[in-house]
């Protein structure tokens, strides 16, 4: 399960023996964080053999839950996700996708997070960033260009050369400057000269505003992965749309043609290219 940084985490425990709650001896729970260290928590009771923590994450990535217990003696560990801080927990959010679904309910609403999540994390594997974010890239380049790993670039905040952090000057054409400057928003970094070596480049990706075709491929891939681990079951839940059909009866590819169709990708998706810019 996915959660975005700062929301409270329900963590829940169930103590039964031969299928009976059982209010053990002693019970403890711990969380061991991203970055290895372990955290030792409080449960509290709620009832025989019934104990939750809300747990504030401070760290972004997979956490283990331990829950240990004495009389009788037993232990369960569970995982789940933390979202970074800005931007990766989806450019969409769960309530945009349940209007589209035309869902009213909200007992799906934890694992509708994890497909927005995954939805949006596709779409940007295939088109670069989307939500806008900073980010920082060293590099040694002697020559006069540096292709930044993160497109479509919005601006360039600061280049400094490394170590010491002296601060390169953009180009000014008009009063004949030296410098770097940014051509266009593919990510590509020149200079008038050199680079000189060892740089550090700090600058901003993404799009914005969101372009209505990333949002709308967003909901509709959302919508098809929903459906998809619904296996066209379980009563009211939604069918498989026309174009899904066709998807699954030739090959069950996670992203359908109408989503590819909407973020400019060619409709074969065995072809289909990153496009970024």
């Amino acid at each position: 399960m996915t959660y975005a940084f700062g929301a409270a985490i329900r963590l829940t425990q169930e103590v039964r023996v031969g299928g009976v709650l059982t209010t053990p001896a002693s019970i403890a729970l711990s969380v061991m964080l991203p970055d290895g260290t372990v955290t030792p928590l409080s449960p509290v009771a709620d009832g025989v053999g019934l104990y939750h923590y809300d747990y504030a994450p401070t760290q972004a990535g997979q956490h283990i839950a331990r829950w240990v217990t004495t009389g009788p003696a037993g232990s369960d560990e569970e995982t789940f996700d933390v979202a970074p801080i800005w931007g990766e927990a989806g450019f969409v959010s769960v309530a945009d996708v349940k209007a589209h679904m035309r869902k009213t309910t909200t007992e799906d609403d934890d694992q509708l997070r994890a497909f927005v999540v995954t939805a949006c994390q596709m779409i940007t594997d295939r088109m670069g960033q989307v939500t806008p974010a900073a980010f920082t890239h060293d590099v040694t380049r002697y020559g006069d260009t540096i292709v930044l790993p993160r497109r479509p670039v919005i601006a360039v905040t600061t280049v400094e050369r490394l170590p010491g952090g002296e601060v390169l000057p953009a180009a000014d054409g008009v009063a004949g400057t030296a410098g770097w400057w940014l051509d266009g928003s593919e990510g590509v970094l020149r200079h008038t000269g050199s680079f000189g070596g060892r740089v550090r480049v700090t600058y901003r990706a993404g799009r914005t505003p969101l372009p209505p075709n990333f949002r709308m491929a967003a909901l509709e891939l959302v919508a098809h992965l929903w459906r998809g681990s619904q296996h066209n079951q379980a009563g009211s839940r939604p069918a498989l749309g026309e174009t899904d059909a066709i998807a699954a009866s030739v090959r069950p590819f996670a992203m359908p043609f109408r989503v590819m169709e909407l973020l400019g990708l060619k409709k074969h998706q065995e072809h289909d290219e990153p496009l970024v810019g």
